[in-house]
């Protein structure tokens, strides 16, 4: 029986992340995957979605192009070889991540895993062969997929995201339940791709988990591109009828429509890991572990999704940490964690919205909207705003939130902002004209001191040496 300082069970991002930290660390490891490397990310969720988000980003950008003296009359879509371009992306990603692997020197190992009472693993391969693998430390990182709707569903054209997402079609209409990131992300690419759509939500708003304001404004642009949009309505059943799928709400209406896509959360992959009688905590599924990434038992680690995570970012960093505390380094988990969402502006935020900051805070809030900003104007975009959420006395940050083109590529300095101060903001030279120094003049607009905006009921502060105000 070989003996591993690590073994890795999942392939995904915070798996792969975590084995080859490992192996930098001088460990020997091995990596057991059930299904594809790269995990859902790669094959059915993060890689496949951007590549369609980019292309109705590419038709987005069309519709504004006459603006600077392009005249497009038509665009069509090439299904087939979106299809194709998606699978190769996929493919060449995942084969990267087998090079990186094994230029790391991890043995991978592809089946399926389950653990035994003395922390050895058993896995399972296609052939029905098992091989019996001694671990020092096992870091879990089997990630999660779709959930499933409560209610009963009797229709064929009902799918989740990671089936519409390997699918080769596009509806001509569609309803999607669920208006969190997931959804948002689906209305804004198939709107702009063609498709008529619909999209329901259980709470008061789209986006409920965010800044209002940002939940507010992501409604305008939604409706703008002529999305339905249904809130405080929940879904009773969904059922064939005719050539349509019919879909029935607690309000009494319905609506017919060509596919329903289900986009309502994922739940993680927990089960049949035998974590039972290893007396694993987990709640919900969800696998308990500390900041360390370790779990109730000693020398067993859990990543990304299956701890209830939502980010690929979050796992490959829960990767490392798990994988630093397996060989003996005393690391913990950073809790400054973005949140991106892909639609069309893009939304990303870190930190507390305005409504959790204020409950606990003495705030200043300070915004910028783009509709201000000569380099937004110049790319014939100016949806979208920053705004900055500031402790009064400590004058730190505790929430940024970006409603922008490439929101995605600014919170970057949004995260380096929440480890300083304002003043450390204001007194960065930021280059202008550029989408990013729209941070810098949301701060400022916070002290009343907005330069390329209107001050609009704000004093301006005294002069202060001490804060550069």
């Amino acid at each position: 029986m070989d003996t591993y300082d690590v073994v890795v069970i999942g392939g995904g991002p915070g798996g792969y992340t975590a084995a080859i930290r490992v192996a930098q660390l001088g460990g020997r490891i091995v990596l057991i995957e059930k299904n594809k490397l790269g995990g859902v990310c790669n094959n059915y969720g993060c890689i496949p979605s951007k590549t369609m988000l980019r292309l109705a980003d590419i038709i987005s950008s069309l519709k504004t192009a006459k603006n600077f003296g392009v005249n497009i009359t038509k665009s069509d879509i090439d299904i087939k070889k979106l299809v194709k371009n998606r699978k190769d992306l996929i493919d060449k990603l995942a084969s990267g991540v087998e090079i990186l692997l094994k230029s790391n020197n991890v043995k991978i190992i592809f089946g399926e895993a389950y653990l035994k009472e003395d922390k050895s693993v058993v896995v399972k391969k296609e052939d029905s062969a098992k091989e019996v693998i001694r671990a020092k430390n096992i870091i879990i990182a089997t990630g999660s997929r779709p959930s499933t709707h409560p209610i009963k569903i009797n229709s064929k054209n009902v799918v989740n995201s990671e089936e519409f997402l390997t699918s080769e079609e596009l509806p001509d209409d569609i309803l999607i339940i669920g208006g969190g990131p997931e959804g948002i992300e689906f209305a804004c690419m198939l709107s702009a791709l063609g498709c008529k759509v619909s999209i329901v939500e259980m709470m008061d708003r789209l986006l409920p988990t965010e800044d209002r304001e940002i939940s507010h404004r992501m409604e305008k642009i939604v409706l703008d591109n002529h999305v339905k949009i249904l809130t405080r309505t929940k879904v009773v059943e969904i059922k064939d009828d005719g050539n349509y799928t019919n879909t029935k709400f607690d309000n009494g209406s319905n609506l017919k429509t060509k596919k329903v896509l289900i986009s309502i959360g994922r739940k993680p992959n927990s089960e049949n890991l035998g974590l039972e009688q290893l007396n694993v905590k987990a709640t919900n599924g969800k696998i308990i572990v500390n900041d360390k990434m370790e779990t109730s038992i000693k020398g067993i680690y859990a990543i990304g999704d299956v701890t209830g995570g939502r980010f690929a970012h979050e796992a490959m960093e829960n990767g490392i940490v798990a994988a630093e505390n397996a060989m003996k380094l005393n690391s913990s988990m950073n809790q400054i964690i973005p949140r991106c969402i892909y639609s069309i502006p893009e939304v990303a935020s870190v930190g507390l919205t305005e409504e959790e900051a204020k409950r606990k805070y003495n705030i200043l809030v300070g915004t910028f909207n783009f509709k201000s900003s000569g380099r937004a104007m110049t790319m014939g975009d100016t949806n979208g705003f920053v705004k900055v959420i500031i402790e009064k006395k400590s004058r730190k940050f505790i929430g940024i939130h970006i409603l922008a083109d490439r929101a995605s590529d600014m919170i970057g300095e949004a995260l380096l902002a929440m480890k300083v101060t304002a003043d450390d903001i204001i007194r960065t030279v930021h280059p202008h004209p550029t989408l990013v120094e729209s941070i810098r003049e949301a701060v400022l607009d916070a002290y009343g001191r907005a330069i390329h905006s209107l001050n609009q009921n704000k004093k301006h502060t005294p002069k202060s040496l001490k804060h550069y105000v």
